[in-house]
């Protein structure tokens, strides 16, 4: 193996590891921000503290659509799938048998959504644009559980073509560490006598 192509082995693992974070924490910022979403189980607990949960709900929502934007952004610098698409473009060698014009068709496939995601990112969490004059577009819950579900899943089939290894593929595992507070939290407001 030459150089430059050690330099790109190198590359394209680090891109596929940072890929991976990226991917993991909008997942999880996905999966707080719905979990402190106020239920009817949990809007008394999370009322009580709503000088905490309510911002903190606002905060993983808008880090969720940065999240996803990174790993959607067209920009040369950002551990992205076009940047894996780019360089995979480039050498096929780096992932046998990806079929680029599939995954490009993919991701592409999502672009309604992730337009709107993109324009609430730069017009309400990364920025705060005054001009909104009208509504944006609605980004729907389901839509962006499949969204995610689907960028695991390319995420998998590239990493898995790269180095025949399942181990550290893309896989999210829940914690429910969000609901497991907000239930503590309950029983105890319950044995103070503070809330129903």
């Amino acid at each position: 193996m030459n150089a430059q192509s050690r330099d790109q082995l190198e590359e394209f693992d680090s891109l596929l590891e940072d890929l991976r974070k990226q991917l993991l924490d909008a997942c999880t910022h996905f999966d707080i921000w719905l979990e402190l979403w106020p239920t009817e189980d949990k809007v008394h607990v999370i009322n009580a503290y709503k000088g905490f949960f309510v911002p903190t709900r606002e905060a993983h929502r808008n880090q969720w659509f940065i999240k996803v934007c990174n790993v959607v952004s067209n920009d040369r610098r950002a551990p992205s799938f076009y940047r894996v698409i780019n360089m995979l473009h480039k050498n096929a060698r780096l992932a046998p048998g990806v079929d680029l014009r599939a995954l490009r068709t993919r991701v592409n496939s999502q672009k309604k959504l992730l337009e709107a995601i993109n324009d609430y990112r730069n017009k309400r969490a990364a920025h705060w644009d005054t001009t909104v004059a009208q509504p944006l577009d609605p980004v729907l819950v389901g839509d962006s559980r499949r969204l995610l579900e689907e960028l695991g899943k390319i995420f998998n089939e590239v990493h898995y073509a790269h180095t025949r290894s399942q181990r550290w593929a893309f896989k999210l595992v829940q914690h429910g560490d969000t609901s497991l507070l907000l239930d503590n939290l309950r029983v105890a407001k319950r044995q103070t006598g503070t809330i129903a």
